[in-house]
Parts: structure tokens; C-alpha cells; sequence
């Protein structure tokens, strides 16, 4: 499987193109984080993979980050080289996805890592930032993109689709409702322990 891997990876670092420009960079709107090229991502990976020391490699490609180079490998795992494009693009994700999302990960009992696996999504912190919205009431769906549906979208939209969205709401009211019910139960018990 490793060798596979170190295989794997050598023939991404052929495939990619030798750059005028350094490997790394320094781009100002990114607060001087070092932005990393394909090539040296890819590299990074490899030496790791052939055994060397984590230090070793962040020293020689200028990494601060300890923990970088294996998020990298998750990365390249997970997605392929796909997930090392050098421009990064925006991904939008819709209400209705992350509702699905988190309904998955709360009936599989799974972990952010897991979900985000399944799902397709490179930072497993997305999915722990949308359940907190919800939690707290704050995921709504985006008003900017239903306002931007006709009448006609609206109209489309099958059966199945609002009955979907029924059911998310139902579970979303008994979370919340599920939620006020053991607050109140420990306020209660915080207040017994005051009378005694």
C-alpha cells in the first residue's frame, strides 16, 4: 500500500508542470501565511511517505505548521490531487445539503472526519461550524439565493423535496425542543442544590 502510494505520488510530481516562479510564495492577503505550489505539496507527501522526519521536510520546504504535511496527505487521500489545485475556489453549500449533512453524521454517530469523507468536504471544522448554527438557530436558508428562485423554481420543486425539508424542520424543532428541555432540567437541579 505504501509503495503504491510513493508510486502514486512520483507519477503526480512528473505530470506537474516546473514553475518560472518559486515553489512558494508570500501573498499579502493571506496575512503572511506561505502559500504552497502543487509540486512542493506533492513532494512533501512523498518525502513523508519514504520515511522522513516531519521536521525534516518542514525545515527544508519552509513549513511552519507542524501538523501541515499530514493535512496535506489527508488532503490527497481523500480527494486525489484534485484537492491541490493552486487557485482555490469557493464552494457554495446549500441549505438543504447541510441539513442532510447532519442528519447523516447524527444517525451514523460518526465523526467530523468520517462525515466529511462521505461527503466530499475538505475541512471536517465546516460540519462542526454548520451543527453549531443549528444548534443555536442561526442556520437559515441563504436569503440572497431565495430571493434569486422564481416562482416558477418554487413550483417546480416536487413533493418529495418539501416533504424532505418537512422532516428536517421537525427534527430540527424536536433538537431544539429536546435541547430547552435538559437546560431547564439542570437550572432545576442547580436550584435544589441552592435550597439545601
Amino acid at each position: 500500500m505504501r509503495r503504491m502510494l510513493i508510486n502514486l505520488i512520483k507519477k503526480q510530481i512528473k505530470k506537474t508542470k516546473s514553475e518560472v516562479n518559486p515553489d512558494n510564495w508570500r501573498n499579502p492577503n493571506y496575512r503572511g501565511f506561505t502559500m504552497f505550489s502543487k509540486k512542493i505539496k506533492l513532494q512533501a507527501i512523498l518525502e513523508l511517505a519514504q520515511g522522513l522526519p516531519p521536521s525534516y521536510i518542514n525545515k527544508k520546504y519552509g513549513i511552519k505548521g507542524s501538523a501541515t504535511i499530514y493535512e496535506w496527505k489527508r488532503h490527497f487521500n481523500q480527494f486525489g490531487v484534485e484537492s491541490f489545485q493552486d487557485k482555490q475556489t469557493k464552494t457554495y453549500f446549500d441549505y438543504s445539503f447541510k441539513m442532510k449533512v447532519i442528519k447523516w453524521r447524527f444517525n451514523q454517530r460518526a465523526s467530523y472526519p468520517e462525515t466529511a469523507k462521505q461527503f466530499k468536504i475538505k475541512h471536517p471544522a465546516v460540519i462542526w461550524q454548520w451543527e453549531k448554527a443549528f444548534k443555536e438557530g442561526r442556520l437559515n436558508i441563504d436569503q440572497r439565493r431565495s430571493k434569486l428562485m422564481s416562482n416558477k423554481d418554487v413550483e417546480k420543486k416536487s413533493k418529495e423535496q418539501l416533504e424532505e425539508e418537512n422532516r428536517v424542520l421537525r427534527v430540527r424543532v424536536a433538537y431544539l425542543e429536546k435541547l430547552h428541555a435538559l437546560a431547564q432540567k439542570k437550572k432545576d437541579l442547580q436550584t435544589k442544590k441552592k435550597r439545601k
